[in-house]
């Protein structure tokens, strides 16, 4: 028992290896089985997490087997200082004493004594012999040697004493010395182990580092540069989480700043590009949402509408796209510094011409103005202002501009009841205040502001009173020529250009010809984009710019609600500026300004609504005498007025303006104006509607609109 006590550590040593062996061959087996069928991978390209793992799992398996290799030798190593392996001398001396004490007595005097001298140089030694049995008919001469005890003294401590025994004899071994060099020799490998595994976790956290940590601090980095290009306000973000950690650790002891140093800057860096990349991932899924929505009106509100007003939605769809065109100071205003005594001189001539025509500024600048209740000057002259150099610093003579005013009124078809130079004032009206009110100078150059006003003049000239629907399903000449893809708005843009291809018209003669180009590209996007079918296709451009800037527009918004004279901030208008974003503002203003009857004072409203109505059923006449069939909102037997108006409003108008006021909060005050109006159209079709209006269909109205103004009171208190 003994013996085999003393070969543990070897037996434990051959076990690992022949465990370290099995592995080693397992291993082998299982490299085998990639080339079983199946069991490859499918594509050459593997994803980088597959890849850091193979690397991974390759580097770790190669140190750990180090490991094992090692311990396996340096274990048995230990043993050679210990207790011999075979050591028969303590049981051969016993036996020959033994045999000596029973068959010759009278040499066991001798034998005892080659019995001690054997041992005088080991560490070990018998130090007692003794008889088990005091009787037993031995020869005196032998047993009064027994007891025999050596001189060198039994050992301090009994657990050191090894006992054998024979027939009649007992001898005890002193093992002291071997057992503290056992002790020590176990204390070194021990030792030798720990220091082993140390040195290799430090080596497999250099490759965890190399192979794993390394290549995902470069990933995070990408990270934030990627970032820093999806939303401006990364930098921000960035900042206020470092200001947020330097300010806690302003608080700790100088102590404690020193030991947690090192931990801070490992672990601070990391936990703010992670912090980062979550804002990141949560602007590419709103993004994402807002791409992959097909509609801005939710399923469960096209279920739960009428086919005519599902077939108004759909017939607002559609995409868009243009080129870009970067911000430049220069082309902030194209006036000189010189030129400023004239630009005072200018504006003072386009007062006097509004009030000398009967209208005074507060007038044109307030959202109470009507073209269809001005005359043919008052509503020159309200365009001429509109229009005028002092509106985008582009010095355009006034007798060509009136020339140019004469000729697009003359295009307007008089006989449409809605799509008319009225029209026209109106819109140029909207996107003047627009402008006005956006601060549209702070980030729109003189040329694209011109450029918008030009194209409100003309944004639907030579309209006939029938829709690209009507146009594409008759195959009008129009629809023809433009190959169905907005007949009606590329027909606008060529007869703006042809009007002013006229000397005694052309507005544009004052413009170099990289302005002239960047003035015609940006008529022909906005005036497109009229189109209705962008309609849903520019919510979504919209609502994109405020996810990718939101942390930005969210803080101008705030700044706005406390000083509404100093919108927009500095931020925001580096947003605004950036060539996506201009594109993007122009094309919307001339848009909402297209759409922004329900947005009036509900008095001009109504007179816009019965205006448009009124087209819509002259249409609808021509489609049943042509026998195609009657679009939504056509048929002057079925429409109910009031009711198709909170229907435009809910669905068209309310989804634009939420985005909108995100971005541009100064027209919250339209949004307000909306809501309103779709209220009392709601009060009108409750009271004007024969038969009265059965109760069902009153409670989904008074849902409808409540919903409607929750939206926009969410949005508003968002602001707060």
């Amino acid at each position: 028992g003994d013996s085999m006590s003393s070969n543990v550590v070897i037996m434990r040593a051959a076990r690992i290896a022949k465990l370290g062996a099995r592995a080693g061959r397992f291993t082998k087996l299982v490299k085998l089985l990639r080339f079983l069928p199946g069991m490859r991978e499918t594509g050459t390209d593997q994803g980088t997490a597959k890849v850091i793992s193979s690397r991974l799992i390759t580097a770790l398996s190669t140190r750990v087997s180090c490991l094992i290799i090692l311990m396996v030798m340096v274990m048995p190593l230990v043993g050679m200082w210990t207790y011999p392996e075979q050591d028969w001398s303590m049981k051969s001396f016993l036996d020959v004493l033994e045999k000596t004490l029973v068959r010759q007595p009278h040499k066991f005097e001798w034998q005892l004594i080659e019995f001690g001298t054997f041992y005088d140089d080991k560490d070990y030694y018998p130090y007692r012999l003794s008889l088990k049995n005091s009787g037993g008919g031995f020869p005196e001469n032998a047993t009064r040697l027994l007891p025999w005890v050596s001189p060198r003294g039994p050992p301090s401590r009994a657990t050191n004493t090894v006992r054998l025994e024979s027939d009649n004899l007992l001898a005890e071994f002193n093992f002291m010395k071997p057992h503290q060099l056992d002790s020590l020799m176990n204390i070194l490998l021990l030792v030798v182990v720990m220091v082993l595994m140390v040195c290799f976790s430090l080596v497999l956290s250099n490759s965890v580092a190399a192979i794993v940590m390394r290549p995902l601090e470069k990933l995070l980095l990408q990270v934030r540069k990627m970032a820093s290009t999806i939303f401006q306000s990364v930098t921000d973000m960035a900042v206020a989480v470092k200001d947020t950690e330097e300010s806690a650790s302003e608080d700790d002891s100088e102590g404690d700043r020193d030991q947690q140093h090192h931990h801070h800057n490992q672990g601070t860096t990391f936990g703010n590009e992670t912090e980062l990349l979550e804002k990141v991932v949560q602007k590419l899924a709103a993004l994402s949402e807002i791409t992959m929505n097909k509609s801005v009106v939710d399923a469960e509100t096209m279920e739960g509408l009428g086919e005519g007003d599902r077939a108004v939605i759909q017939g607002f769809q559609g995409t868009a796209g243009a080129e870009l065109h970067v911000w430049a100071e220069s082309e902030h205003s194209d006036r000189d510094e010189d030129d400023d005594s004239n630009f005072e001189s200018i504006l003072s001539a386009q007062r006097a011409m509004v009030e000398n025509a009967g209208l005074s500024l507060d007038l044109l600048n307030s959202v109470n103005l009507n073209p269809l209740e001005l005359d043919k000057a008052r509503n020159h002259a309200a365009a001429m202002y509109f229009v005028g150099p002092h509106n985008h610093g582009v010095s355009v003579d006034a007798v060509t501009m009136a020339s140019f005013l004469e000729v697009a009124e003359g295009g307007y078809n008089k006989s449409c009841p809605y799509h008319n130079w009225f029209h026209a004032i109106d819109v140029t009206h909207g996107v003047y205040r627009l402008l006005r009110i956006c601060a549209g100078d702070a980030y729109l150059n003189g040329s694209e502001r011109f450029a918008l006003l030009i194209s409100a003049i003309c944004h639907d000239v030579g309209h006939p009173g029938l829709n690209n629907t009507f146009l594409i399903e008759t195959a009008h000449e129009l629809a023809l020529r433009y190959n169905d893809k907005s007949p009606l708005e590329n027909m606008h843009c060529a007869r703006l250009f042809e009007f002013a291809g006229q000397p005694k018209c052309n507005i544009f003669a004052p413009l170099q010809k990289q302005q002239f180009q960047e003035v015609r590209k940006t008529c022909i996007d906005a005036i497109l984009h009229t189109d209705n079918a962008q309609h849903f296709a520019m919510i979504k451009e919209v609502q994109m710019m405020y996810e990718v800037n939101s942390e930005v527009l969210d803080a101008s918004r705030e700044f706005y609600a406390e000083h509404p004279e100093e919108f927009p901030t500095k931020e925001a208008v580096d947003c605004f500026r950036q060539p996506e974003s201009r594109k993007l503002l122009g094309k919307l203003m001339l848009h909402l300004a297209d759409v922004s009857n329900s947005m009036k004072p509900f008095r001009i409203c109504r007179i816009w609504a019965w205006q448009v109505l009124e087209e819509f059923f002259l249409q609808g006449d021509a489609e049943k005498r042509l026998g195609v069939p009657v679009q939504a909102l056509n048929d002057r037997e079925k429409v109910n007025r009031p009711f198709s108006q909170v229907g435009f409003s809910e669905f068209l108008v309310a989804p634009l303006l939420l985005a909108v006021i995100k971005v541009l909060p100064p027209t919250e005050a339209q949004a307000e104006q909306m809501i309103q109006n779709t209220k009392t159209w709601q009060n009108l079709w409750l009271t004007e509607t024969r038969p009265p209006v059965p109760e069902a269909e009153r409670k989904a109205m008074a849902d409808r609109v409540t919903k409607l103004e929750a939206k926009f009171m969410d949005a508003f208190i968002t602001n707060e």
